[in-house]
C-alpha cells in the first residue's frame, strides 16, 4: 500500500520551498548552486512522473540486437555501438529500426532532462 505523499510530491514541495523561500534570501554568489539543486529536483520530478522509459529502451535494444530484454541497458548500448561500427545497421530495415530507436530514446531522455527542447521552435521562449 502506497503512503502519500510519495517521492514526487515530496520533491515538488521541497523544490517549491527552495525556489520560493530560500533562493530569494541567498546572496548572489550562492544562488547558482541553489538553482542547480532546484533544477536537479525538477528533472527528478519529471523522471518520476513519466511512464517507465527504461522499459521502452530496453525492449527496443533487445529487438535490434536479438538479445534478451533482461540485459543491462549499458551493456546493450555497448553492443549496439559495436554493431553500428561493424556496419550492421547501414542499410534497409535495420537502418530504419536503428533510427527509430535512436529518435525514441532521444525524445524520452529529453522529456526528462530538457522538455523545452521538444517544443516546436515557435513555442520556445
Amino acid at each position: 500500500m502506497k503512503v502519500e505523499p510519495g517521492a514526487r510530491e515530496l520533491l515538488e514541495a521541497a523544490r517549491a520551498a527552495l525556489v520560493n523561500e530560500v533562493i530569494p534570501l541567498l546572496p548572489a554568489d550562492k544562488r547558482y548552486a541553489a538553482l542547480m539543486a532546484a533544477n536537479a529536483m525538477a528533472i527528478s520530478i519529471r523522471e518520476l512522473s513519466l511512464p517507465a522509459t527504461e522499459a521502452g529502451e530496453r525492449g527496443r535494444l533487445a529487438a535490434l540486437l536479438g538479445q534478451p530484454a533482461s540485459d543491462p541497458i549499458a551493456e546493450a548500448n555497448r553492443t549496439l555501438a559495436a554493431r553500428i561500427r561493424e556496419g550492421a545497421f547501414d542499410q534497409g530495415s535495420a537502418r530504419a529500426a536503428l533510427l527509430g530507436h535512436l529518435e525514441a530514446t532521444t525524445r524520452e531522455r529529453l522529456a526528462v532532462s530538457n522538455p523545452r527542447a521538444l517544443r516546436p521552435p515557435q513555442e520556445k521562449p
